[in-house]
């Protein structure tokens, strides 16, 4: 199948389906900030919320149309990846232009149909958690400083023919080019995308797949699309069935659910200020397992865990859930007793925080 029959099987599909859609109710007008929005955006669909998730999608359409197109490619390989790579593929396809979205009905009716088809999907986050273990797990330290030396040819040896998932996704990341896909975590080099996918395709990546994961590549700047492409060729990423995650109570603050204020968003930052100061259990923590310096981003990485990385319909299998075991524990950069007081001590102060993040947005703060 080429690259244009594929694309065009997709489109078709999303032509019929959206031919069969009513529009549903109007989206509930919101008012807040980007970052919210994309925050609520995303983690709306994650918990399968339909109607925060179509509100976000209003927001980001009228304002920041092409930061919406970006961030809905990004969470179909972030969020769904694996677990429904049909929706995946849909969504490259409706979005790789405008002229396309206006074949299919207008900006309005594209990004409405896809958001609901996000959230209904099965999801996989397998993806992601492969994309963090490759920048910040221990065993991978010298691997990092090692394989940043390497020709290109060497590199794409190791993917073609290294036992290890890990070291082969570290190898292809800086054999597509931390240039292109930049991290903290890893050193600038250039690298060839076009060099990687011709790998992925040796390696035995599906040619359709191969496709999906290129368009999406071109629409975002991160490794989460190759990483899809590499975890086809494992058994076990999606499981058989789906189950939701255990998600905690949140309240409602000016209309927004709590939980979209994240610490990538200045309410959520400053309310985790708060509570590392306020809350009993979460201070004695912070003074004695984190340094001085980075609470805020270390407390947020744990409420990540806790709440933000919650799905709906969540597809895993074996390697899905190690991938998961893997970042949650050895990647947290803490002792395993200090992870386990500080998950314990900000469940505890979910309630407390829920309140300090309706104090913060009362103030004005956005």
């Amino acid at each position: 199948m080429t690259d244009k029959t594929a694309f065009a099987k997709f489109r078709t599909t999303a032509a019929q389906e959206i031919a069969g859609y009513d529009g549903g109710k109007p989206a509930t007008p919101f008012t807040s900030t980007r970052w919210v929005a994309s925050s609520l955006l995303q983690k709306a669909i994650r918990r399968g919320h339909l109607p925060a998730a179509r509100q976000a999608g209003r927001f980001l359409l009228e304002g920041k149309r092409e930061h919406l197109f970006r961030r809905l490619n990004g969470i179909a390989a972030e969020d769904i990846g694996l677990g429904d790579i049909q929706t995946m593929a849909i969504t490259a396809a409706c979005l790789t232009s405008a002229k396309v979205r206006r074949e299919l009905g207008g900006d309005v009716i594209v990004t409405d149909y896809l958001i609901r088809r996000m959230v209904n999907a099965r999801k996989s986050r397998a993806a992601d958690d492969l994309l963090m273990v490759v920048e910040r797990w221990p065993e991978l330290s010298g691997d990092r400083s090692r394989f940043f030396t390497m020709p290109n040819c060497r590199l794409r040896q190791i993917v073609l023919g290294c036992p290890s998932l890990e070291r082969r996704a570290l190898a292809l990341w800086l054999l597509v080019g931390t240039e292109r896909c930049p991290s903290q975590y890893l050193p600038r080099r250039k690298g060839s995308p076009d060099m990687a996918f011709a790998t992925l395709a040796d390696l035995g990546v599906a040619p359709t797949l191969l496709t999906i994961t290129r368009e999406n590549f071109t629409k975002t700047a991160t490794m989460l699309s190759p990483f899809v492409a590499l975890l086809s060729l494992e058994n076990g990423v999606a499981g058989t069935g789906v189950a939701d995650d255990p998600i905690p109570v949140a309240t409602v603050i000016n209309g927004i659910p709590s939980w979209a204020f994240d610490m990538h968003t200045r309410p959520g930052r400053t309310a985790l200020g708060r509570l590392l100061l306020r809350n009993a259990g979460m201070s004695a923590w912070a003074a004695t397992s984190l340094p001085r310096t980075g609470r805020i981003q270390i407390a947020g990485e744990l409420l990540f865990r806790l709440e933000g990385q919650c799905l709906h319909r969540r597809s895993a299998g074996p390697v899905s859930i190690g991938l998961q075991k893997r970042w949650e524990v050895d990647c947290s950069g803490l002792p395993l007793d200090s992870l386990i007081f500080g998950m314990a001590a900000l469940r505890d102060a979910m309630y407390e925080l829920d309140a300090i993040r309706g104090e913060v947005v009362a103030e004005g703060a956005s």
